[in-house]
């Protein structure tokens, strides 16, 4: 089966009651300027975040481990009778940084991205060598090519097809993500509001005025455009662990079982995409707000496409009854008509979206309302299987 050159877009607009959702260095909300103008930002990494938190909800198969502390995870599972602190410690040391990353201490030097079945590979790979290993010998040879061998086979986890990670010290094992996430920025111009707290001391005599503590948060409050991109023949490939090239070509093609579980992780990153909110100060703001507006698109060749630029003029409320969510909507829907009108379809198969009350802002989209957001997703992704 040849690759089905399938790429699917999302893009949404949400806003955000005042919040401080991802933080700078110094505490304050992001920012970035686009169009001359200050914008909110969220990154693409708290993004990221994000939908892996959601996914630790529901099946544990969906995400890896990001961590410096494997040799931590690993030290309980190979604790078994006669094996000594330090034989294990010596195993899993020698084990890490032949096959991962130099070790720091009891941690790695490196963060490392390793999914669950690779961590049961790593475990069992170390009881296989435990003379040597334990006593600080590497594995060598034909038996250090079997390990290797036997974590590359080892099952990926949906983030790590999809984010892709890099090992810096065994390049031969890094993972190209399937997908692209920008950063998400306001629709808008926006300005900084700080918030003076103070906090009561409970126990202070009545006698006594003035706070026991006080400090200054920064916080804004925006309408925000949200992009991403999914290659689905590179996350088929990666979660199949068909990556292997020859002479520019891939050495094995893909199956229908292939893209049936690619399709299942594309189902779970739009949704994530939905409906996983960054955790940046939600206690102290509670900005809990579910997008008003998204659109999803398949395509198939051509190129994808970000709508970013239906904001480089920055959306603005002029009259008594306008408000930024509505203009943001109206914004993004005329720009992808304006872009249609230029460039074509660009290799669309099919667009679908959602909204809460955005009826009168669709414009060329009216076609493609799908009315909720599992019906929309449905349809792209039975669009992608039809390709």
């Amino acid at each position: 089966m040849t690759d089905s050159g399938v790429k699917i877009e999302v893009h949404l607009i949400q806003n955000f009651a005042p919040s401080n959702l991802n933080r700078d260095d110094t505490g304050q909300p992001k920012s970035a300027t686009f169009g001359g103008f200050r914008r909110a930002r969220i990154s693409s990494q708290c993004t990221k975040r994000s939908a892996r938190q959601l996914w630790r909800q529901g099946e544990s198969g969906m995400v890896g481990e990001r961590t410096k502390l494997l040799k931590t995870k690993l030290a309980p599972q190979l604790d078994a009778k006669g094996r000594t602190p330090e034989q294990i410690s010596a195993a899993i040391d020698t084990f890490l940084a032949q096959f991962y990353s130099k070790m720091d201490g009891d941690k790695t030097a490196v963060l490392l991205f390793v999914s669950q079945d690779e961590v049961s590979t790593a475990k069992e790979s170390i009881d296989k060598h435990w003379k040597q290993l334990s006593a600080g010998t590497a594995v060598e040879g034909k038996e250090a090519t079997a390990v290797t061998t036997a974590l590359d086979k080892a099952k990926t986890s949906a983030d790590i097809a999809l984010f892709g990670r890099m090992l810096a010290e065994q390049p031969g094992r890094n993972t190209d993500g399937a997908c692209q996430v920008a950063h998400p920025i306001s629709t808008h111009k926006v300005d900084m509001d700080m918030d003076f707290y103070t906090a009561v001391d409970d126990l202070n005599p009545e006698e006594e005025t003035g706070a026991g503590m006080m400090g200054v948060v920064g916080f804004n409050s925006a309408c925000y455009y949200r992009y991403a991109l999914v290659d689905r023949d590179q996350l088929a490939r990666n979660l199949a662990r068909k990556t292997d090239r020859k002479n520019g070509s891939w050495t094995k093609e893909l199956d229908a079982n292939d893209y049936r579980e690619a399709d299942k992780v594309i189902k779970a990153f739009l949704e994530a995409m939905v409906y996983a909110i960054p955790t940046g100060k939600q206690n102290s703001f509670g900005a809990q707000n579910l997008p008003a507006f998204g659109l999803f698109v398949c395509r198939q060749g051509g190129v994808p496409i970000s709508l970013a630029n239906a904001f480089a003029k920055p959306v603005r409320p002029t009259k008594a009854d306008d408000d930024l969510v509505g203009l943001s909507v109206d914004a993004l829907t005329r720009h992808w008509d304006a872009l249609k009108s230029v460039y074509g379809e660009q290799g669309g198969k099919t667009t679908a979206c959602f909204h809460v009350q955005q009826d009168g802002r669709l414009n060329g989209l009216k076609a493609a309302d799908k009315k909720g957001v599992k019906a929309a997703i449905d349809a792209v992704l039975e669009a992608a299987r039809r390709s």
